[in-house]
Formats: structure tokens, C-alpha cells, sequence
């Protein structure tokens, strides 16, 4: 193995939280969709995600700020969005371009790669099959937010390097039901979940927020085609700033390629150099 960047890497998968219309909406009937945005405007008071918000979601939207997540002075994280750049829109779509990729003879993906390369993997959410069928992972299927975040816990506690995803099932399943307050109960309980992470992890730790796809509570069909958050944070780096917009969730991919020295062809940028250099950059 080959010195790494960041120890061990996790990636929350915010499954369902969309941040407003993407550019090729049109073309997938998601005109208008903002899931962030109506789940604010449905929600009893102010919506508050204090973790999400911290890491610099609200400056996300800076352009079109949400009631209850503002954008903060100093956000912890570096913050973007992400837009797929798949021609199709279907739940796993946004799973395969943020970790396959083309290999010298097939199609490729990150999970099979960093086990080869002796690097665990642990892969925790309601399975489709695209999950289900990486064998070299450790697997667990759950059906909560709260049970994802428990396996999430449980590798915070393991000093071993490498990779963990977890999804979070509940924001899908209430985007798919046309339920308002049930995401937004389900957003702001992994809010707190999310808090525990950030606390625990440690200085060469990499924690990367996400979403594979959006689901706005206010359509009849899902998925929606927004735009999607991109929260990259770590205790050993200063201050974030914005990575603006990514054009494919593949630069997720990338950047776990990239840190952990495996030489893959990814249609990914990866964001590793933006965050390392720009931190030794503000450090001196």
C-alpha cells in the first residue's frame, strides 16, 4: 500500500436530498424541483440542520438561500454540487457513475478496485442489486437511517484504513411517497447522526456528504434531476471553499482512486489536489 492523503475515507450518501432544478431538468420532467427548498418551506417553523449547515451546506445555495440553513461565515467543509452527467435518471444511475469506471478490459468500480489493492471496504444501505453484488465488501443491508449510521460508528471505532458508504433509505423512501414532513424528520435526524460523525472522526480522516440522486416530495415521479450536494470535510484541514459544480458524481469515485494511489481511467476529476494544496496554502 502506498502512503495515503487521508486514512480512511466515509461517504454518506444523503440519498433523495435534490438542491434545486439541474440544468438538463426539461428533459427528465423535473422542472421546478427543489427538494431541499420544499421541504424548508413545508416545515413547521425553520427547518435546522446545524451539522449540514456547518459544513457549509447553506453556501451551497448562497445564490437562493433556504429559511433555517444559511450560509455560514467560516464553513468547516469545502462545499459543491454535483451534476449527473448520465443521459438516464433511474435510483442506481447515480450509483454507477459515482463509483464504476472503465477499466482496461471492462467496466470497472471503486469497491472491487480498493479491495484489490488491500484496502477494506464497507458498504451499508437498502441494496439494489448494483450493491448487492459487491462481494469483495463487507455488506449490510439496513432499512434505517439510524441503522446505516451504527455501521458508521462502528468503523469509526476501527483504526483500519480504507473505504465506508453508507445510504440513507429514509429521505428516498418519503420523496417517493410524496411525503413532506416525514423527510424532512428523517433530514434533520440524520443531521444529528451526522453530528456524532464529524465529532469522532479523526485528523487523517476524509468524511464526504453526498447524494446519488434527489427525490423531491412535491413530484408525482421519481427520481427528480437536481442538482446535488457535495460536503468534503476533514478535522486536518482549514476552513473549506467552494468547489463549485462538478459536471459528474464520478469525481467522488476519482478522488477515492486518487488518495489511495490506484491508477484508474475514471471520467472523474478528482478533488484531492484542490483540498490538500489549498490547505497547506491557507495553513501557512
Amino acid at each position: 500500500m502506498s502512503h495515503v492523503a487521508f486514512h480512511r475515507i466515509f461517504v454518506v450518501d444523503f440519498a433523495g436530498l435534490g438542491l434545486g432544478e439541474a440544468s438538463d431538468a426539461n428533459r427528465f420532467q423535473s422542472v421546478g424541483a427543489d427538494t431541499l427548498g420544499h421541504v424548508a418551506v413545508s416545515w413547521p417553523g425553520q427547518l435546522k440542520l446545524p451539522t449540514l449547515q456547518q459544513l457549509g451546506l447553506g453556501n451551497i445555495r448562497i445564490d437562493h438561500p433556504v429559511a433555517g440553513v444559511e450560509p455560514v461565515d467560516h464553513p468547516l467543509g469545502f462545499y459543491g454540487r454535483l451534476h449527473m452527467a448520465a443521459q438516464g435518471n433511474r435510483r442506481p444511475t447515480g450509483l454507477r457513475e459515482m463509483w464504476d469506471y472503465t477499466g482496461e478490459i471492462r467496466t470497472e468500480n471503486v469497491f472491487t478496485t480498493l479491495t484489490a489493492a488491500g484496502y477494506p471496504v464497507t458498504l451499508a444501505g437498502p441494496f439494489l442489486s448494483y450493491l448487492a453484488t459487491q462481494t469483495p465488501a463487507s455488506r449490510y443491508q439496513v432499512g434505517s437511517n439510524q441503522a446505516s449510521f451504527r455501521i458508521l460508528y462502528e468503523r469509526l471505532n476501527d483504526p483500519a484504513s480504507g473505504l465506508t458508504y453508507i445510504s440513507l433509505p429514509e429521505m428516498r423512501f418519503a420523496g417517493e411517497h410524496q411525503d413532506l414532513m416525514g423527510f424532512g424528520t428523517a433530514l434533520t435526524a440524520a443531521d444529528h447522526y451526522l453530528e456524532q460523525v464529524v465529532h469522532d472522526m479523526g485528523a487523517n480522516d476524509l468524511l464526504i456528504v453526498t447524494a446519488t440522486h434527489a427525490a423531491d416530495p412535491t413530484f408525482g415521479l421519481t427520481p427528480t434531476r437536481e442538482y446535488l450536494p457535495l460536503l468534503v470535510y476533514s478535522p486536518s484541514r482549514a476552513n473549506g471553499f467552494a468547489l463549485g459544480i462538478r459536471r459528474t458524481l464520478a469525481d467522488v469515485g476519482a478522488t477515492i482512486l486518487e488518495n489511495y494511489g490506484v491508477a484508474a481511467t475514471s471520467a472523474g476529476h478528482s478533488l484531492l489536489n484542490e483540498i490538500t494544496v489549498a490547505s497547506r496554502i491557507l495553513c501557512k
